[in-house]
């Protein structure tokens, strides 16, 4: 479970900002908005507004290159030769991108660091509280590691596991090849498979849930029924889904490419096959009797409901299993009373029993109501005239709160800011 976290010197965010998951001490929506981890209350939302390029798409990136540290597929030091600092002062250049997440595993709360500029690792830094005080795992300067606490348990193995210049140090100690550190896999396991941003291509979600449907997979998260069923609770018209696998047919001009590679000695992936998605609908006869179903491709159905389709993975993915899930804007393609039964899943106890997260950004003000969020659920991003991002709490607002007290109107009013301040758009002949 996420509790707190910062970054700074990231794209816009030129100082440091801080998302924290820790619920305040009012009892707005506390039964179904926020759940307990030992003496810690934690908020199971957080929503993000502000205007357009104000940063909130930045926050959620942010997540994403941190991510990209410990994925085996990507080339760290291409990630790192163009650096996603500040750009818009002389200093942030020769400054590093700075990160840290504090978060419970095993009941335990951890905390870990990183900063990384264009060389590599500047500095690494891991904590966890065992009983009542915080205890060091390991620290790191650049390729050195200056401290080991009494839990990193083997310290004879950094004779010859050493930092590498371009990876997390516990990235390393997470390799299959190094057998000392379960704790290191654990942890390296939940920073990159637990937080997990939408922000991919949907086809790659909507094969996932194909995989899914199909069977195609060792790791069955949900059912087929349980996707029909929430298609059908959308009201979008969708009786049934069903998937079918094709084999690839590639033409001559592309299968005259792969050959040419093969004879440079270079290697292509091939996927065999792909997946054909078709959404079913009922017909009617003329007295409005069902007389049979009609199948769609899925690229005939509307756009939202493609959306809807490919971002059912990742929702069902954190609700099964726990997690932190990031979507950038929410509402793109969905009308807001879908949005808002997306954020009831989390906020629901029957439906979110592994107490998963969900945070997300969105232009859509209706989703800004106390029924919904609590006030400490409700951050603001907005940018300074200087092209620097701020971020902010509603509750940190200094407001006479009432019962009858409207978020909306005060918002779109400015008294939050956190809004576009436009001009008169006079058309210039």
């Amino acid at each position: 479970m996420l509790i707190e976290y910062r970054v700074k010197n990231y794209m816009s965010f030129k100082d440091e900002i801080i998302l924290s998951m820790v619920a305040d001490r009012n009892r707005e929506l506390s039964d179904t908005n926020t759940f307990q981890v030992g003496n810690m209350t934690l908020l199971k939302c957080a929503a993000i507004f502000g205007a357009n390029a104000s940063g909130k798409t930045n926050f959620i990136e942010s997540f994403k290159f941190f991510n990209f540290l410990f994925a085996d597929h990507i080339d760290v030091s291409s990630l790192l030769s163009d650096l996603p600092y500040f750009r818009l002062d002389e200093d942030s250049k020769n400054m590093p991108v700075s990160y840290e997440i504090s978060f419970f595993l095993d009941n335990k709360r951890h905390r870990y660091g990183i900063e990384v500029d264009s060389k590599g690792i500047c500095s690494e830094w891991l904590y966890f509280v065992p009983q009542r005080h915080e205890a060091c795992y390991f620290k790191r300067q650049r390729n050195e590691i200056v401290r080991t606490g009494t839990y990193f348990e083997d310290r004879k193995a950094l004779e010859y596991i050493k930092p590498d210049p371009m990876r997390p140090f516990l990235f390393t100690l997470a390799q299959d090849s190094v057998r000392e550190f379960n704790w290191a896999k654990k942890i390296a396991k939940y920073l990159y498979f637990y937080i997990r941003s939408s922000n991919v291509p949907e086809m790659i979600f909507k094969d996932l849930i194909d995989e899914q449907i199909l069977g195609k997979t060792n790791k069955k998260i949900f059912s087929k029924k349980e996707i029909v069923s929430f298609m059908k609770d959308a009201d979008i018209g969708i009786v049934d889904i069903s998937v079918k696998q094709k084999r690839i047919e590639y033409d001559e001009l592309m299968r005259h490419f792969i050959e040419f590679m093969k004879q440079k000695g270079k290697s292509i992936e091939q996927d065999e096959f792909e997946f054909e998605t078709y959404m079913h609908h009922l017909i009617y006869d003329n007295q409005n009797n069902v007389i049979g179903e009609e199948k769609f491709p899925i690229d005939m159905e509307s756009r939202g409901t493609a959306k809807l389709y490919s971002l059912l993975y990742p929702i069902f993915y954190v609700l099964k299993r726990g997690g932190v899930l990031l979507v950038d804007e929410i509402e793109s393609s969905l009308h807001p009373l879908l949005c808002e039964r997306i954020i009831q899943l989390f906020n629901n106890n029957k439906t979110n029993p592994k107490n998963a997260q969900l945070i997300f950004t969105t232009h859509n003000t209706l989703l800004m109501n106390p029924k919904i969020l609590r006030r400490d659920q409700i951050y603001f991003v907005e940018k300074s005239k200087y092209g620097a991002s701020s971020m902010y709490s509603l509750y940190d607002i200094d407001l006479d709160i009432r019962s009858n007290f409207n978020y909306l109107n005060n918002y779109l009013a400015g008294r939050f800011g956190a809004i576009p301040y436009l001009g008169e758009f006079n058309l210039i002949e």
